[in-house]
Order: structure tokens, then C-alpha cells, then sequence
């Protein structure tokens, strides 16, 4: 079994408002993240939110996700990543790390990244994509972090992040290439958000 964590409980303090609440395409973000994961078939999905916790849950009705409260967001996504670990299955054999405010990314793709994990279920998976500003190869988001690592999760200093989980030596990475900006694409500010619905 493959658990979802997508990471919502950062203070959107740039954007002035829950990000996980912006609507697009008729749905708040948060929706267009957790249709992805259902239409992918990861039938286990925790979400993780923070000091907006009430307003999100007021304005959106989970269907099946489990809901998780990171008391302190400040200290970062890896604080996050722990207090969604703390509801995932316990038969659960990875964990596929999603952020709140990556709407765009495609169901295929969430599908060919988990697809790859379940080819080698001890490796992490990465996805990356041609960036079109520089025309290079970045990484993004989902990943998965198979469970034999959900020990370094909770070892790593918070202010180092997700990235110390990924390049931790005992960690054996796998990049996979996918067609798709969106996991690149994240919401930041105002003028991010006006561009996405300006081009629909």
C-alpha cells in the first residue's frame, strides 16, 4: 500500500490567504490535489494543515482523507511530513509526499511516479521536468519516500527539510522524467495565482 501526505499547513503569508482554499477551475486547490491522488488509485490520503486548519475544513469536506494538524508549521515541511506519518496505514509501504499548491500536476503523472515506485519499492522516486525558462531538467514535487526510510524522516533537522530525507547516503534515488510543468509549478503570490487563472 502507497499512503499520500500532502502538505498544507504553511501560512500562505506571501499569498494573504489559505492557498489550499484558491479556486480554480471551480474547485479550491486542495480538491484538484486530492482528485489527482484518487484518480491515480492512492486510496490512502492524509492531509496535513495548520493554523488555517479550521477555515480550510470549513470551506472544504474531505471525501475519505484523513485530516492531520501540524500544531507548528513554522518549523517546515519536514515537521509536516512528521505529523502526516503519524496517520498513515500502518501497512503502508511508502509515502508519496504532495503539495497543496500544485493543482495543475496531471492524474498520469501522479500515476507514473507511483508505477515507478511499485517497479522498486526501496527506491525514492523524484519526478522531473524541462524547466522552459532555462530549458533544463529540474526536480519536483510528488516524491515518494519508501517506508524502510520513515526512521531519517524523524532523525533529520527541521530546518534542513525534505532535502535532507533525499540526500541522505543510505537513500537511493530514482529520477523519473515526465511531461508536466505542473510539478514544478507552484502558487507563491498574488500575481502567480491571477497568471494560472488568466490562462484558465
Amino acid at each position: 500500500m502507497l499512503s499520500a501526505i500532502i502538505l498544507a499547513a504553511g501560512d500562505s503569508s506571501r499569498m494573504g490567504s489559505p492557498k489550499a482554499l484558491l479556486q480554480w477551475r471551480g474547485r479550491p486547490f486542495i480538491e484538484h490535489v486530492c482528485d489527482a491522488l484518487r484518480r491515480a488509485g492512492v486510496e490512502d490520503r492524509v492531509v496535513v494543515l495548520g493554523r488555517d486548519s479550521q477555515a480550510i475544513l470549513s470551506a472544504w469536506v474531505p471525501a475519505g482523507e484523513k485530516v492531520a494538524v501540524n500544531l507548528n508549521p513554522e518549523h517546515g515541511q519536514l515537521s509536516s511530513l512528521r505529523a502526516g506519518l503519524a496517520f498513515v496505514s500502518e501497512y503502508s509501504e511508502g509515502f508519496l509526499v504532495c503539495l497543496s499548491d500544485q493543482p495543475t500536476i496531471l492524474p498520469d503523472t501522479y500515476r507514473r511516479i507511483v508505477d515507478r515506485w511499485r517497479y522498486d519499492k526501496e527506491t525514492t522516486v523524484i519526478p522531473r521536468t524541462i524547466r522552459a525558462a532555462d530549458s533544463k531538467l529540474k526536480r519536483g514535487h510528488p516524491i515518494i519516500i519508501p517506508a524502510a526510510h520513515r526512521a531519517l524522516c524523524f532523525e533529520g533537522p527541521l530546518e534542513k527539510g525534505l532535502h535532507w530525507v533525499t540526500h541522505h547516503p543510505a537513500v537511493k534515488i530514482a529520477d523519473l522524467d515526465v511531461n508536466d510543468p505542473g510539478i514544478i509549478r507552484d502558487f507563491d503570490t498574488q500575481e502567480d495565482y491571477e497568471a494560472l487563472v488568466k490562462a484558465g
